[in-house]
């Protein structure tokens, strides 16, 4: 009874906030806002497999199936809301959203058969500098409902590239190319293997860590990202 009436006392004092919109969330354990929940700019990307995610590969690289679960747009609250993930140490916000995702893909006639989650790794500086690499949060996320196993031994950044934010999509491409190294190949021969990242923009990253992903004999890769960024 003391603990319940300390638990109402904190919560009139610091409210839950909607992480997206950080206006006041109705219930206690309540992510998002009313407003945020009923607005939120989903994707249909789990209802159709020739998306706008997938249509970014063709011709690209093998891909099973590609799902992005929101759709970004510039100066918009997901923008905001992926910013605090990446860059101000939100990384409560990774896990939420990956278990959005993961809740998607449960009901998906799509994503079947997937044996490892393994989500782009950041290079070894740039993971010292931020302190934790977001789409592991995002991963971890997924493999709480889906139980899948997440490695992140597999492959590793092996280059440090500049930030690809103001890049357009031959810069990516040429700025990410063979900046990634396969740590064990034999482990993932024969295996789906789901890969995790925030945020679509021209699938460079995507791409390169891929193909050195597929130069295990056998893999079949299927790709999950927070966001898909729209024009």
């Amino acid at each position: 009874m003391l603990f319940s009436s300390f638990k109402s006392l904190v919560n009139l004092v610091f409210p839950r906030l909607c992480i997206l919109c950080f206006s006041e969330t109705p219930n206690e354990g309540q992510d998002f806002c009313v407003e945020c929940l009923i607005n939120m700019p989903h994707t249909n990307h789990f209802r159709k497999r020739n998306n706008a995610a997938a249509q970014k590969f063709w011709g690209r690289i093998p891909v099973e199936d590609i799902a992005s679960v929101l759709n970004f747009y510039d100066y918009s609250d997901v923008r905001w809301m992926m910013h605090r993930l990446k860059y101000e140490g939100r990384k409560d916000i990774g896990l939420v959203l990956g278990l959005m995702a993961g809740k998607k893909m449960l009901k998906s006639p799509f994503f079947n058969s997937i044996d490892l989650i393994i989500p782009i790794p950041l290079h070894k500086e740039k993971l010292i500098k931020r302190g934790y690499n977001q789409s592991s949060y995002i991963a971890k996320g997924i493999n709480e409902i889906l139980q899948i196993p997440i490695r992140e031994d597999v492959i590793k950044k092996s280059v440090y590239t500049k930030s690809q934010t103001i890049m357009g999509r031959m810069e990516r491409i040429k700025n990410v190319f063979d900046s990634f190294e396969l740590n064990d190949k034999n482990s993932i021969q024969g295996r789906h293997i789901l890969i995790v990242d925030d945020v679509l923009t021209t699938g460079a990253t995507i791409e390169a860590c891929a193909r050195k992903l597929l130069e295990a004999k056998n893999v079949k890769i299927s790709v999950i990202t927070v966001c898909i960024a729209r024009s």
